[in-house]
C-alpha cells in the first residue's frame, strides 16, 4: 500500500498542465466533431468537467476548492445528461453550461499558476499552464458566438462562401473563433452582429497581447528563480 501510495506522490511531484491541456483540446475536437442536435454533445461537458477535476489536482488545490469544483462537475455532467435525454442539448442553458465549465477550469489554473510562480519561479509547468490558458480563451470564445447565436434571433455570422451551410453551427463557430484568435482571417466566415464584432474585437487584442505579454514574458523568465506575482 505505501508503494502505490510512494507511486502516487511520484506522479503528483511531476505532473504539469500537459494532462489540462489533453483534456482543453479533447473538448475542442468534440466541439468541431459532434453536431449540434447530437445527444453525444453531453460528452464535451463530460471532458470539460474532466478538465477542471485535473487542473484542480496539477495546481495542488485546496480541499474545500477541490471539492467545489468537484460538485461543480458532477452537477454539469448530470445536467449534461438530462438536457440530451430531453433533447435540449443545444439550448441556451446547455450552451451556458459549457461557457461557465471554461471558465471555472481557467479560474483554477490562473491560481494554480501564481502560487506556483511565487513559491518556484517560472518553471515549465507555469509555461505549459499559461498555454493552456490560451486555448480555453479561443474555447470560451467559440462558446460565447454560439450562445450569442442561440440568444439572437438572426445569424451571428455570415457565410461567404454560398455551400457553406452550417455558419451558425458549433463547429462553425469554434472554427470561427480560432482562425481570430490566432488572426489568420481566412474571410471565409465574419461576424455580422454588433455582440459578434465586440468579441472578435476583443478576441483578437487580448489573444496577441497575450502571447507578447504573458507567454512571451514567462518563456523569457522560465527558470530564473522566484517570482513576485
Amino acid at each position: 500500500m505505501s508503494q502505490i501510495s510512494n507511486l502516487w506522490r511520484r506522479v503528483g511531484a511531476s505532473h504539469s498542465y500537459g494532462f489540462v491541456m489533453f483534456f482543453v483540446v479533447a473538448t475542442i475536437v468534440l466541439a468541431v466533431a459532434i453536431p449540434d442536435d447530437s445527444r453525444w454533445r453531453a460528452s464535451i461537458v463530460i471532458c470539460q468537467a474532466i478538465s477542471a477535476v485535473v487542473a484542480c489536482w496539477t495546481s495542488d488545490a485546496p480541499k474545500r476548492l477541490f471539492q467545489l469544483v468537484l460538485t461543480f462537475s458532477t452537477v454539469s455532467i448530470l445536467a449534461a445528461i438530462g438536457f440530451g435525454v430531453f433533447g435540449q442539448v443545444g439550448s441556451t442553458a446547455g450552451r451556458t453550461v459549457n461557457v461557465i465549465g471554461v471558465l471555472v477550469v481557467g479560474a483554477v489554473i490562473v491560481r494554480g499558476i501564481v502560487i506556483d510562480i511565487q513559491a518556484e519561479g517560472v518553471r515549465g509547468r507555469a509555461v505549459a499552464g499559461a498555454l493552456t490558458i490560451y486555448l480555453l480563451f479561443g474555447t470560451l470564445c467559440g462558446f460565447i458566438y454560439r450562445l450569442e447565436e442561440s440568444l439572437s434571433s438572426d445569424p451571428v455570422l455570415h457565410a461567404a462562401n454560398p455551400s457553406i451551410t452550417d455558419d451558425g453551427s458549433t463547429s462553425a463557430n469554434m472554427y470561427f473563433s480560432f482562425v481570430t484568435l490566432t488572426t489568420v482571417g481566412y474571410g471565409d466566415l465574419t461576424p455580422i452582429s454588433g455582440a459578434a464584432r465586440a468579441t472578435a474585437i476583443f478576441e483578437a487584442l487580448v489573444g496577441q497581447l497575450y502571447l507578447v505579454g504573458i507567454v512571451a514574458t514567462l518563456g523569457g523568465a522560465l527558470g530564473k528563480g522566484k517570482g513576485k506575482l
